[in-house]
Formats: structure tokens, sequence, C-alpha cells
């Protein structure tokens, strides 16, 4: 179901812009999927087969066929672990472009709720009783340098995803701040600040828990809460990761920024075996985290049913949006909502998982019922797995994007 409909959407352009992706969609791919292939099976064939034993052009080649049957392309074939098993694995995962560019689109959420803004979000979730991290400071223009709280510091855009512009300033004595770098006192602070060009929040540095310091290199870990409206418009957590940072990075532990992350099962808090996000296999997959060595997998997180119950709490004060990804640090007086994400990545929640959201899951159930509310339903004599051609061809082209 999910498929057709964004078979529906792709195939029947509603703009210029949307007949023109079309077209250079159906137009690069006979160059990009070949091309993207060898690239990388050349970047993590060598380091799979000596894993599993698949040779680099059986690797090659099966990425061209799920390519054909499932519109697999370029990294995700490695994101997925599709070397194993592919052709009963692949058509079970949502892919980037039926996602950012096809189900998040085709539900038309009225509105971004305030998570756009990440002050007005705070503000929001204050209002509404959620436990979020607050911001202390808004540096857009002029600036007090007194108002900066005299503590670590985290720094972030006002508008952002993905750990993007982020900046740690952790208090080295009164007043005064190092980012590992520079020393500065107030005034050098919020001029440096100031020099970024783009509004910026300033939040106090959180702590992790405890139990939590050894999955660390110095940023916070959090969880990463997908949440979604039920069939009576009632949020229900569906899928839970946890990442950490590793190596130099004491700022982020974004998966994208290089970050660790691993499955959570939703009824214990309980870890599973933790790895990159897979487009670089050479990271490989960790039960000991790589840079402290304590132990990952069958940890079970603190508060982990407080941190359940915020999630849903939370999407409860945007019921406006039908699926948000949230952004959960666990500290030692229990869980507090960073952010919250409208377009959560689905590449991070599948890549942990033996089978992606469109097989036998209860998020793949409930976009189905929400695509069907809004008229994008099958008609019951067509399968689910129809529209594969269309998630092929903008598969391709939206490669380039990743």
């Amino acid at each position: 179901m999910i498929r057709h409909a964004y078979s529906q959407r792709y195939w029947r352009p509603e703009s210029m812009g949307d007949l023109i992706a079309l077209f250079v969609g159906l137009l690069v791919a006979p160059i990009v999927v070949p091309v993207a292939a060898f690239w990388y099976t050349g970047l993590n064939g060598p380091v799979i087969r000596r894993r599993s034993g698949k040779g680099l052009i059986a690797q090659f080649l099966e990425q061209l066929r799920l390519y054909g049957s499932a519109g697999i392309v370029g990294p995700w074939y490695y994101i997925f672990s599709l070397h194993r098993d592919g052709a009963r694995r692949a058509p079970t995962f949502l892919q980037r472009c039926e996602t950012k560019r096809g189900v998040y689109s085709l539900l038309r959420d009225a509105s971004a709720e305030a998570m756009g803004n990440k002050q007005a979000f705070a503000e929001r979730c204050e209002t509404a009783g959620v436990r979020c991290v607050p911001c202390e400071l808004l540096v857009d223009g002029d600036v007090d340098p007194a108002a900066l709280p005299d503590c670590d510091l985290f720094v972030k855009p006002l508008k952002g995803c993905g750990g993007r512009g982020a900046e740690r300033w952790d208090r080295v004595a009164s007043r005064t701040w190092s980012d590992g770098k520079h020393r500065l006192d107030e005034r050098q602070l919020v001029g440096e600040l100031r020099s970024r060009g783009t509004p910026l929040i300033v939040q106090r540095r959180l702590r992790p828990h405890p139990k939590l310091e050894g999955l660390t290199s110095g940023a916070v870990p959090t969880v990463r809460a997908l949440t979604i409206l039920d069939e009576q418009g009632r949020p229900e957590l569906v899928a839970t990761v946890f990442r950490m940072s590793i190596g130099d990075n004491r700022t982020v532990d974004n998966i994208h920024a290089g970050g660790l992350a691993c499955a959570v099962t939703l009824d214990e808090g309980k870890l599973g075996i933790a790895s990159n996000l897979g487009s670089d296999a050479r990271l490989g997959w960790h039960r000991e985290h790589p840079t402290t060595l304590a132990r990952i997998e069958g940890m079970r997180l603190p508060y982990w049913n407080e941190l359940k119950a915020l999630s849903v709490r939370a999407h409860a004060a945007f019921t406006r949006r039908t699926i948000i990804g949230w952004d959960i640090a666990i500290t030692e007086d229990g869980p507090i909502i960073i952010e919250g994400n409208r377009g959560p990545d689905m590449d991070l929640m599948q890549r942990f998982m033996e089978t992606g959201f469109c097989g036998q899951h209860r998020f793949g159930e409930l976009i189905a019922h929400h695509l069907t509310a809004r008229g994008l339903g099958l008609p019951d004599r067509v399968s689910a797995g129809d529209g594969s051609r269309s998630t092929a061809v903008s598969g391709a082209a939206g490669t380039s994007a990743r």
C-alpha cells in the first residue's frame, strides 16, 4: 500500500518541479545505478567479502538485481545489510526517497507546529508540561553577555538538523568557557557566536545518567523514539534506537556525524549490538563501545518506562503531526527531551532491523492506515509490492542527495 501510494504520487506530477524530477530520474537512472553500485562495492565489498564470503562481483550484480526488483540503490545495500538474503529482505525496507520525498509529503500534515524552531519548540513543551531542555539564550543580534548561564553550554542553530553547527563550550573558570581550542570570557564568547552569522540558541549542557557514561566519548547519548498517531489519533511509540558518540567526537551523537547506534527493545529498554550507519562497512558491529570498551549489548537503559511515557505525552502536545522522531537524553534525574524531528530518518531506525517497516511492523501498518484515510489506499486486489518501479527510478535520482 505504501509503495502504491508513492507510485501514484511519483508518476502523476503536480508541479513543474515534480515533472522535472521525474524526467531527471528517468534520464540518470541507467548511469547512476551502476556507478553507485560500482563505487560502494569498491568501498565496502572487500570488507563484506571477508566477513560473509560473498565476492565482489556477486555483490555488484546483486545490487543491480535489487534495484530492478526493489529499487535499492548505492549505499542502502550495505546500510540494510542486504548481502544477507537480499531478495527476501529488500522489499521490506522503506527507502529515503519513499519517506523524505514520499510519505511525509503525502500525509500533508497541516503545520510544522514549532518543530522547525528550537526555541518555539522548547516553549511549546514547557506550556504543555513536557520535560524538555529549555533555551537559555537566543544569540541573534545584540546580546547581553551577562545572560549566559555560568555552566557548561551547548550551542546549536535555531533552525537546523542532523547535529550540524552544534558546539560544546565547557566552563573552565568563572564566566569563562572553552571548546577545546579557544578559551573565552563571556564577551568574547558572545562575539564568537555572533560571528557565525546565523541565529543560535544556548542551552545548559546535559550530563548522561552515570550508568551511561561508558557509552559515549563525550557527547550526551540519546534515544531516538519514533511515535505515530494510531487509528484513533492517539500517539503510539513504535520503535527506538540508542545513539552514542565514538572516537574524538565530544559534541554530538548523530549517526550521520560518524556516531554509533543500536536497537532498543520496546518492552525492556535492552540494547542490541551496535554499528554505524553502514554505508561505510569498515567499522562493523560491536558488542562493546569501540572507544571506552564498555559493554553495549544486553545493557538495560535506566528510566525506560518513564522515557516511553514521555515520548507519548510529548506527541500528545503536537497531534497535528502524524509522525515524530524524539531525541531524548537520560540523565540522573530521568529522561528529558532535547528536540522533536518532524521528518525522522528511517535509515537510522531500519539499519538495526532484520526486516524493515514495510514488513510486519506496526509503523508500516499505521502509515498504510493514514494513507488510506487520506484517500491514497490500495484496492484489495492490488498487492503491497506494486509501485517498485517508481521507487527504483526515484531512488536513483535520490542517491546523490543522500
